[in-house]
């Protein structure tokens, strides 16, 4: 996919520099602009206008070819020149992702109360913004900003923004909150406030909180990074690591339990599970990727993995739906509750597994899973739990040859092995942990407490 970085007052193509290399090694390309006037600090600038700006993000459109799709990544101010872009070729268009900033409406402008001399717009003194714009801007950081700033032109606060083509409601949008959050931003256009006035009509909306300053791409570059490959249609696939997504910004309901991501919704009743499942149906692009969810009286699990014809794990896409199936069940009302999950695998210790597995594939109706056939059975339905073979070198003697290994979120795993030991249970072994705590009951049976923790 062509990605076009549209960058906002005084920064160039360069300041997505550190935003870029996570993009290409996903197998982007991607293109920073410099829009026109930007080019120096001592270019001249005093007769670009916002059409200008608008032309040369439309030029970059055009020549990624006329049958390829691109997705326009804008921050702040270019938010209003990418909506612009869009207006001009909503079909080539395939999303937009809005970066500390909103798309701007008809007749309006894309910035304004910035101090004007010179028919330039000069970067303001740090005092000027406000203090939740500088989040994690150091003084280093601010120090490397000033030295790369070149002045804006003054037309980008004057002229108004001219937008005629209504499909342009149509194409998706992705807003990266960042000062601001996602909640507060609905809850503006909620109030019709003038700024975000365009966001109310567009059909598909995806809001990502990703907590930092006005200027992610140099404070939290790398989540950025991953939230816009999120957005980015064709990459979701992509596998990610564990705690990539742990770490990915907007997934604070949800918890990696073995190969996949898991939220519970507590619905409080069966009327109120059947709305969230019926919402998340609705969201884009579930045909070729969805979500297994288990609807009970008093709540919903939601699973997400990515499989493919050698591997079981989590994606791109993985991140980016759940973040759309925690932002319906805020829109519901409905609480998660991360500390409700747990996954079970049932665990047979074998001298010869390939003799032992076919019995119980044939009596559970399982059928051997498609990356490691020689150890695993699943059921397919996602009625029962896995059995994992677990190939012995010689007999252990005094030893139950069945366990069980209970999969929790990360954060539950030493909560959940204190209240096992409270319970008369006792610590075979913590030499693996966080990975896994082996405990046996009082007759000796076995349990792993296991978490995704130094799996990655």
């Amino acid at each position: 996919m062509d990605l076009i970085l549209i960058p906002g007052l005084w920064l160039d193509g360069s300041s997505w520099e550190k935003v870029v290399p996570t993009l290409e090694r996903a197998g982007h390309r991607t293109h920073p602009l410099t829009l026109p006037g930007m080019e120096s600090k001592d270019a001249d600038r005093s007769r670009v206008t916002l059409r200008d700006h608008v032309d040369a993000v439309v030029g970059a459109i055009d020549a990624c070819g006329a049958d390829g799709r691109v997705v326009l990544v804008a921050h702040s101010a270019g938010c209003g020149i990418a909506h612009a872009a869009v207006n001009a070729r909503p079909g080539r268009v395939a999303r937009a992702v809005y970066v500390g900033g909103f798309p701007t409406g008809d007749g309006d402008a894309i910035a304004d109360g910035f101090r004007v001399e010179n028919g330039e717009i000069p970067l303001p003194d740090w005092s000027d913004f406000e203090e939740q714009d500088l989040i994690d801007l150091d003084e280093e950081g601010r120090r490397a900003f000033r030295e790369r700033a070149v002045p804006s032109p003054a037309h980008l606060t004057s002229d108004r923004q001219r937008l005629s083509d209504e499909r342009r409601y149509d194409v998706p949008v992705t807003v990266v909150a960042t000062e601001f959050t996602s909640e507060m931003l609905r809850g503006w256009v909620e109030q019709g406030l003038a700024p975000v006035r365009e966001l109310e009509k567009i059909r598909e909306v995806t809001h990502v909180d990703l907590p930092t300053g006005h200027w992610p791409q140099f404070t939290r570059p790398e989540e950025l990074a991953r939230a816009v490959l999120a957005a980015t249609p064709g990459a979701t696939t992509a596998p990610i690591g564990l705690r990539q997504f742990h770490e990915a910004a907007g997934v604070e309901d949800w918890r990696v339990l073995g190969e996949g991501a898991c939220a519970y919704f507590r619905t409080g009743s069966f009327a109120a599970g059947a709305r969230l499942v019926q919402a998340i149906g609705e969201l884009a692009g579930l045909d070729d990727h969805h979500p297994d969810i288990d609807l009970r009286h008093e709540g919903a699990t939601v699973r997400l993995i990515t499989v493919t014809d050698d591997s079981y794990g989590i994606s791109e896409r993985d991140v980016e739906l759940a973040r759309q199936i925690s932002t319906v069940a805020r829109e519901l009302g409905v609480p998660a509750d991360p500390s409700a999950l747990q996954t079970v695998q049932i665990s047979i210790d074998a001298l010869v597994s390939r003799e032992v597995m076919p019995f119980w594939r044939a009596v559970l109706g399982y059928e051997y899973r498609p990356d490691s056939p020689d150890e695993d059975l699943i059921d397919q339905r996602g009625r029962g739990p896995s059995l994992w073979f677990q190939q012995m070198d010689a007999p252990r003697p005094q030893r139950n040859r069945v366990h069980l290994d209970v999969w929790v979120p990360h954060d539950q795993a030493e909560a959940r092995v204190a209240a096992a030991l409270a319970a008369g249970g006792r610590l075979v072994t913590d030499q693996y942990a966080p990975s896994w705590w082996v405990l046996a009951d009082a007759e000796g049976n076995e349990v792993c407490v296991a978490t995704w923790q130094s799996r990655d």
